[in-house]
């Protein structure tokens, strides 16, 4: 929750409560009026309301519809960063295909054995990182990390996939695949820096 309060922006967690039966639009817009009833407060003092991914939040007869419902003033908006993890699901199929080489990161990751082999390798060759990141679709902001070291030990894992004969192992050899490999890699480093500059402490309270 944010609110204004002597010309400054302030920044609080105004409830966590559980949905004890269903969890439905309904349900969620229910136990917020009965928060505001309980402690004053009133639809005509929100200005906007943001909702994150869960369905019952932004459908057509979600949360955020309910709420205009009953205040029309209320600027209803869908998170930001939710937005930017749904578009990576529909990249165009070359940025795509690039992005698959995560799946390279994980079947590395995944074996005990892979992982010292690749950690040695990369010490013998002087490598400024010697492991890889695991990737996870929970976390997706994540794959900015795993690009950026991936195409920071690029040579090594290269050399790595081809002693091993992985599928992966040609694209390192493609121009094409590098050039978008180090673009994607900026695209979720800068989402990653947003990510991270919006949950920072010193964001709470800003000058308008």
């Amino acid at each position: 929750m944010r609110y204004v309060k002597d010309d400054v922006i302030n920044e609080d967690f105004l409830f966590c409560k559980p949905l004890t039966t269903t969890t439905e639009a309904a349900d969620v817009k229910k136990l917020v009026d009965n928060l505001f009833k309980d402690n004053s407060l009133w639809w005509n003092m929100v200005s906007a309301v943001c909702s994150d991914g869960a369905q019952s939040c932004w459908e057509k007869s979600g949360f955020g519809a309910l709420v205009k419902a009953d205040a029309p003033h209320i600027i209803v908006t869908h998170c930001i960063l939710h937005r930017h993890a749904l578009a990576t699901k529909t990249l165009p199929p070359k940025l795509a295909e690039v992005l698959k080489i995560v799946d390279c990161v994980n079947y590395m990751q995944s074996s005990a054995l892979r992982h010292r082999i690749f950690s040695e390798l990369c010490k013998e060759m002087g490598s400024e990182f010697e492991v890889l990141l695991y990737h996870s679709n929970i976390r997706w902001l994540s794959r900015g990390q795993v690009l950026n070291r991936v195409f920071a030990v690029r040579v090594e894992l290269a050399l790595f996939l081809q002693e091993h004969q992985h599928c992966h192992a040609y694209c390192f050899k493609n121009s094409e695949f590098i050039l978008i490999l180090e673009h994607l890699a900026d695209i979720f480093a800068a989402l990653n820096h947003l990510n991270h500059k919006m949950d920072s402490t010193s964001s709470k309270r800003r000058k308008i």
